[in-house]
């Protein structure tokens, strides 16, 4: 009787699974899926009864179907798509990824969705339970203080954007130490290092500004304020040649010497669109030239790679590294 059992388990596992590759493909004739599982017809109809009655997955037969697919049988909603196990680890890695972001709040539930449903009948629980592999991987990364309240102000912004509706912000900026009140129709988003930002053409300012969105303490979005999205605005276009999320206008070549410890670390990355490797000298060094606008915010990368990289060009970021290094010094006196 166990072994019986066993063996229904296994059918009604793996036609589930033909079930869920079919479905959104219109669904599976009665007699594909008896000739995929070794049984009569008969012996699908029980499964397929088990599968709607006792794991609740609702199912849509062709008597009840109104559309012109007739003969077929496909799940109702939540059809999983045809997916390995390796795939479904990837997809579980990348949510993994997301824990303290701004997307943290949902990725946690399709999390939970994820391991409901694709490793149900993909891996042996005893052999590697999916709460023993998430222990087995740990993420180092910046993490917010605050992910949900985050998560929910970007998702409104995910939906304003979506319905092109204007929205009020109230902005923290940091350098003036104020939190601000300002309108504005947003354009797009850009994710850099999991951080994430708002570019919005500012009514207060009637300009396009960038927002981080961790610094965006509260949202109202004007549901009923419709802005008409200027068909000459391209998201990539606006970023440009930018190093980082500003785009100043002003393209400008710089050129940097890392020392040979670090120099096949650079080479295996591309740091941005415009990297050239222009020299690699004998002693195991690397010249690399870029074209961006934005200098500024490379300042800040440069001085995390301390003593292993030298600004050759231009001039003036040379002194202002130089000049950064010299206060740093201050600060250890």
């Amino acid at each position: 009787m166990a072994g019986h059992d066993t063996t229904k388990a296994l059918r009604i596992a793996k036609l589930l699974d033909l079930l869920n590759n079919r479905s959104p493909y219109g669904g599976i004739s009665s007699r594909e899926m008896a000739e995929a599982l070794g049984v009569s017809i008969r012996s699908i109809h029980r499964y397929l009864d088990h599968i709607e009655n006792d794991l609740n997955k609702p199912i849509i037969r062709p008597e009840k179907d109104t559309s012109k697919k007739e003969g077929l049988y496909r799940l109702d909603v939540g059809y999983l798509p045809s997916i390995s196990p390796e795939k479904a680890l990837v997809i579980l890695l990348s949510l993994l990824q997301q824990k303290g972001t701004a997307l943290a709040g949902h990725t946690n539930e399709l999390k939970d969705a994820l391991i409901g449903t694709l490793f149900k009948y993909k891996y042996d629980p005893k052999a590697l339970p999916v709460e023993q592999l998430q222990e087995r991987i740990h993420i180092v990364d910046e993490q917010l203080a605050d992910p949900d309240k985050v998560s929910e102000i970007f998702l409104k912004l995910v939906q304003s954007l979506r319905d092109c509706c204007r929205v009020k912000l109230w902005y923290y900026v940091a350098h003036s130490k104020q939190n601000t009140q300002r309108v504005v129709e947003p354009y797009g988003l850009i994710c850099k290092r999991h951080n994430w930002y708002l570019v919005a053409f500012c009514l207060n300012r009637k300009a396009i500004r960038v927002f981080r969105i961790d610094q965006i303490t509260d949202i109202f979005p004007y549901t009923s304020e419709r802005f008409e999205f200027p068909e000459d605005f391209s998201l990539k276009k606006h970023m440009g040649q930018s190093w980082g999320i500003i785009n100043d206008g002003e393209i400008c070549k710089v050129r940097l010497k890392f020392i040979p410890e670090v120099a096949h670390r650079v080479k295996r990355l591309i740091y941005h669109p415009s990297q050239v490797i222009e020299e690699e000298p004998a002693d195991g060094s690397v010249i690399m030239s870029f074209e961006i606008c934005g200098v500024d915010e490379m300042k800040t990368w440069l001085v995390q790679w301390g003593d292993t990289v030298e600004v050759l060009e231009p001039g003036w970021l040379r002194e202002d590294i130089c000049e950064t290094a010299r206060k740093i010094l201050e600060v250890y006196k």
